[in-house]
């Protein structure tokens, strides 16, 4: 029998300051046993960099998750072809489909926008840590982009459209990503994208897949 349920998230950014690391643990725990648990991308915010302890925990937690469920980590940007020294039973890829239902794809492989804009996202990231240096709230530098509602908006749409345009090629219901930090759920023409937001700011969300339908959730909790 195929897979038909999963749930999926994405954007953790382990080693980031701002991943909910207690939060994140939390939600784990409400899982149905043996469900699949889809990690889309960017769930290492720098590969090359050791991780605190409690979000090693995390990364522990996530490997023996993979001995009693499927466990599939679909790369992102941040964490391209990042390799586990003991990655227990974790499927590592670029992509994942839920047969004709769902495709899971992270994002930045359908943002053409920011690769053709580097000095901007230079410039954007130093004047975050400029604000922050100045005294400003310390926030994740995608949350402090929604303080642009214009420009957030664009990328936004430009992502959503890109992947309603894969979902019909690919032929399939939905299309799910992360990347841009926004949750969303649309639905155009019979076809749906997905955005799991990010585990970096609150509130979390999570796509939840069952036989009969695709929800996206908010996840909130007491860890606070």
């Amino acid at each position: 029998m195929g897979v038909t349920r999963c749930f999926v998230v994405s954007d953790l950014h382990l080693g980031s300051v701002y991943f909910y690391h207690r939060h994140f643990l939390s939600w784990l725990d409400t899982l149905p046993k043996g469900v699949p648990l889809v990690l889309n991308g960017d769930v290492i915010d720098r590969p090359g960099q050791a991780l605190p302890d409690a979000h090693r925990a995390v990364l522990e937690r996530i490997v023996n998750e993979s001995q009693s469920r499927p466990v599939i980590w679909v790369y992102g940007n941040r964490d391209a072809e990042f390799k586990l020294a003991e990655p227990g039973q974790i499927r590592f890829v670029d992509s994942w489909r839920l047969d004709q239902r769902l495709l899971v794809i992270h994002g930045h492989r359908l943002d053409r926008l920011m690769p053709r804009h580097s000095a901007f996202k230079w410039a954007f990231r130093r004047l975050h840590r400029c604000r922050i240096w100045l005294g400003g709230r310390d926030a994740h530098v995608a949350e402090y982009a929604k303080k642009w509602p214009l420009l957030y908006r664009v990328l936004n749409e430009h992502v959503a459209r890109n992947a309603l345009r894969m979902a019909q090629q690919e032929g399939v219901e939905a299309v799910v990503c992360g990347h841009t930090h926004a949750a969303m759920a649309i639905e155009r023409q019979g076809r749906c994208y997905f955005n799991t937001g990010a585990w970096t700011e609150k509130p979390f969300h999570f796509l939840e897949v069952a036989p009969d339908r695709m929800a996206l959730h908010t996840y909130e909790d007491d860890c606070d």
